[in-house]
């Protein structure tokens, strides 16, 4: 767990240390700032479940947001000659996986966690369901873990930072459009398609509804990723 940490807290700080992530975070939370005052203060009549559409389009800026900031965990170690150093300390490959993929969600959920303060502003005017604003806010973070762990993976794979970028914008978009193929299909296939659509799984926590399969989603697609990236790692190392 220390090494984790360890590896958590140096990724944190090169990130805090480069403009891309304070870029990366003004451009999110000005955009989403930009769709609250469309709402909420040019349509005074707008209710406060519009809430669920502020976070809805958060979560599609995340699909976008989150490569940009794990494209360069293994690519720009690789790129840069870093990597072969990184592992001939005496740290494991799924600790080094796992301490990347935690700094990039730490600094995921410190950004929305300072985008609360939209729904804190609207409290002040109006009653907010905050029992649903939260429950949002816990598919939001599950999905931008999620996205993160594909990121991870990606950045795994190539020393090129804009091909990771690329590689998992890709397989995020393919995971947000798939559920849209369950329409085209047969019955079987399409209710294949909806279990692995981010979108099918994130819609009941944009209702306020908690469900244990929902979660399942996000955990797998976290682990089934992460494991991914280590045995890709593995793989280089002995080659």
């Amino acid at each position: 767990m220390r090494n984790i940490l360890t590896i958590a807290g140096k990724e944190l700080r090169s990130y805090f240390t480069s403009p891309m992530a304070y870029v990366l975070a003004v451009f999110y939370l000005g955009i989403i700032g930009y769709i609250f005052i469309a709402i909420f203060l040019l349509m005074p009549q707008a209710q406060t479940e519009h809430l669920r559409d502020l976070i809805g389009s958060m979560l599609f800026l995340t699909l976008f947001i989150i490569p940009m900031l794990t494209m360069g965990l293994f690519a720009q170690e690789r790129a840069s000659g870093t990597m072969e150093l990184l592992m001939t300390r005496p740290v494991r490959d799924w600790e080094v996986v796992v301490g990347k993929f935690l700094a990039t969600v730490s600094l995921f959920a410190s950004v929305i966690i300072i985008s609360m303060s939209y729904p804190a502003i609207l409290e002040v005017v109006a009653k907010v369901d905050w029992a649903m604003i939260l429950t949002g806010y816990l598919g939001l973070l599950l999905a931008g873990a999620a996205f993160a762990a594909l990121g991870t993976f990606a950045s795994s794979l190539t020393s090129n930072q804009i091909a990771a970028a690329i590689i998992a914008v890709f397989m995020l978009l393919f995971l947000w459009l798939v559920g849209a193929l369950s329409y085209s299909v047969s019955q079987s296939l399409g209710d294949v398609f909806k279990h692995l659509s981010v979108m099918e799984n994130y819609q009941d926590f944009s209702k306020g509804i908690i469900d244990t399969k929902n979660i399942i989603y996000f955990l797998s697609l976290i682990f089934v990723s992460l494991f991914l990236a280590v045995r890709t790692i593995e793989n280089r190392r002995t080659i």
